[in-house]
């Protein structure tokens, strides 16, 4: 079972990132100025999030048929998993929280900060367009495929695997966006700690896709509203991360040391 596992969800990384790459494709295209104008580069970039739900709903109904895709559908809206509500603060707050420090370090140190692509006004066209895309993003890397790489590796492992993958499917956008390459470190450092919070989060909340789309869709509003300083930020999340895995536990960041030692005790 865990080697038909292992082989399905290497076919979804193959084939997201083969339907990615026509889009890719176009991306160079346009940031090259060669079709269109640089400025749609942006206005393309959440197609891509078609690649990660599409490979997954093609592998669940080759798998399961209709009531597969059914249920990997309906994971959209697991939010009944969420038994403690509680868990809905670091979903919402985590991200604006961090950012906003990073955002004070880099005033301090007088570093440079990127510039909030959105204005306050187009708050809830963003909200919804990120939404979109996390659920595209989500649905493939956490409904589909982290589940079975968690049953093979340690939750560490599995997260570190997925979110260098995550990286790597985002390098060639980056390369039209980031002009110095420690931009790109930042940014890929960035998304590791992401992928392991999120994996922290959905752990907690009962494997709760949701969770994943909100906290996913909540970090790309806090950094188009925010000025950013990307290698700052990414310091931070990191030090949120180390300090995630030393409570929470490496094995399955989903057992609170201070309640293993009161059940031992």
């Amino acid at each position: 079972m865990k080697s038909t596992k292992s082989k399905s969800t290497l076919t979804f990384f193959l084939l997201t990132f083969f339907l990615t790459l026509p889009i890719d494709i176009l991306i160079v295209l346009i940031g090259k100025n060669i079709i269109l104008s640089p400025d749609m580069v942006f206005a393309i970039v959440p197609l891509t999030a078609l690649a990660p739900i599409g490979a997954a709903l093609i592998l669940t109904f080759r798998e399961s048929g209709k009531d597969g895709v059914k249920k990997l559908l309906a994971r959209v809206f697991d939010h009944k998993r969420i038994e403690k509500k509680i868990w809905y603060i670091p979903i919402f707050f985590l991200m604006p929280f961090l950012y906003l420090l990073a955002w004070g370090a880099a005033v301090l140190m007088e570093q440079p900060l990127i510039a909030a692509p959105f204005p306050i006004v187009a708050l809830p066209v963003v909200i919804l367009i990120f939404f979109i895309m996390a659920l595209g993003e989500e649905i493939g890397w956490m409904g589909y495929a982290f589940e079975p790489m968690q049953n093979q590796w340690s939750t560490s492992k599995a997260a570190l695997l997925l979110g260098l993958i995550w990286v790597l499917w985002h390098v060639p956008f980056w390369i039209f966006v980031f002009d110095e390459p420690i931009a790109i470190v930042g940014q890929a450092l960035t998304l590791v700690t992401l992928r392991f919070l999120m994996v922290w989060l959905f752990n907690n909340t009962g494997k709760s896709v949701f969770v994943t789309i909100l906290f996913h869709a909540v970090y790309n509003v806090t950094i188009g509203m925010l000025p950013v300083n990307t290698m700052i930020s990414s310091l931070f999340l990191l030090v949120t991360v180390i300090v995630v895995i030393f409570l929470w536990g490496p094995e399955t960041m989903a057992q609170f040391r201070r309640k293993k030692a009161h059940d031992l005790g």
